[in-house]
């Protein structure tokens, strides 16, 4: 396969350049297809998988400021079909995911659903329980993160309806795993115990158990920890990340003023809990290539995650609006290509395997082509 034609490549373009959106087409995307986030930047496209069974591969697209200039751009070709053209030339052909029935449900109180969970790739949803930080309510919010502009949302959601947001998206067929995250909270489990409540609602409300996985920051609570991720267990959540986003430690307190100074060894003990719980290949953590640390510093964090048996998520940075990073230069493709590569060769290594994770943003894949990477190669 041309590495320049390759699905992959064209995934990692596509993350790094951002794709503009003309503004006529805003709403019939959202009338007609998967994009509540259009506004603010944020859609799912899909590429065909190079083995050309029908699987959609998703590229989760963030714009930010970058979006307006990006030489990518989206064309409707005929009444339903889309591509991207780079300046005048076609790109790719994309698929866009039909607009769920339950996005214009609401729940019992009269919240709409596309207000509490988004569908972020093929049969993958997300919501993000709580996007009210508190390190951003104390002027120490993490430099790259805009969690409070994730998408037209309601900022604090109730477990409850995000419960029922979920049932009617597996009743409809199109949720077959959920990933769950949260701003940190200024509480005992900075908002895990929010996640874990969710989950628990969540598998009441549907018939057959779906795998769910949950993002969330370390407390050195450990009795606490203990506690909150085996109710998880036992609520149906399969998959686990606890976040490092930077592994270089004195980069971290200037790109997180607060969550920065957390010790490292708090990740480490955090994820020895979770590997007791859950099992290999189901414990992850996030780092996000592009925000000052080196490619070097970055790949002797993977490996020294993966010798506690933790694989990380390795994601591009895209420069959200309203994050103080908004103006940073993005990852090029060829850097993320090959940190993705020497990152899959490290988990190989250590036994690992990122196709075995059960849920979440891991096995949905729309964040990152490092899954990508692992199955087809650059």
């Amino acid at each position: 396969m041309n590495r320049l034609d390759s699905v992959v490549r064209k995934k990692a373009e596509l993350q790094a350049r951002g794709v503009r959106i003309p503004r006529e087409l805003i709403g019939e995307l959202e009338a007609r297809w998967n994009t509540p986030a259009i506004r603010t930047g944020r859609m799912v496209l899909c590429l065909e998988s190079p083995e050309k069974n029908g699987e959609l591969i998703p590229a989760f697209i963030v714009n930010g400021k970058r979006g307006a200039a990006s030489p990518l751009h989206l064309v409707r070709n005929g009444s339903s079909q889309y591509e991207v053209w780079l300046d005048d030339e076609k790109y790719t052909d994309i698929t866009l995911l039909p607009r769920p029935g339950f996005y214009d449900s609401t729940t019992g109180s009269g919240m709409p659903m596309h207000k509490l969970a988004v569908i972020v790739g093929p049969g993958h949803l997300r919501s993000v329980v709580n996007q009210k930080c508190y390190y951003h309510q104390i002027g120490k919010a993490c430099r790259f993160c805009a969690v409070q502009h994730w998408w037209d949302a309601n900022i604090e959601k109730a477990a409850s309806e995000i419960a029922d947001a979920v049932a009617a998206g597996v009743r409809e067929g199109v949720v077959k795993h959920v990933s769950l995250t949260t701003a940190t909270l200024d509480t005992r489990g900075k908002g895990l115990e929010d996640l874990v409540q969710t989950a628990r609602l969540i598998q009441e409300r549907v018939r057959t158990k779906i795998p769910i996985m949950l993002e969330f920051e370390p407390i050195d609570d450990y009795s606490l920890l203990d506690s909150l991720l085996k109710e998880a267990k036992q609520a149906g959540v399969t998959t686990v990340s606890c976040n490092i986003e930077c592994f270089d430690q004195s980069l971290r307190p200037e790109i997180m003023p607060a969550k920065g100074r957390i010790p490292a060894g708090i990740y480490e003990k955090t994820w020895e809990k979770c590997l007791d719980i859950f099992g290999k290949n189901e414990v992850f953590t996030v780092v996000i290539a592009g925000i000052g640390e080196e490619d070097e510093s970055i790949l002797r964090g993977i490996e020294m995650a993966a010798s506690h048996g933790v694989m990380t998520f390795l994601v591009p940075h895209s420069p959200a609006t309203g994050a103080a990073y908004e103006d940073m230069e993005p990852p090029d493709a060829d850097r993320m290509l090959l940190l993705y590569s020497q990152a899959v060769a490290v988990y190989e290594k250590h036994g690992l395997d990122l196709r075995a994770c059960r849920a979440g943003c891991v096995r949905g894949s729309g964040f990152s082509a490092i899954k990508d990477v692992a199955r087809f190669g650059v």
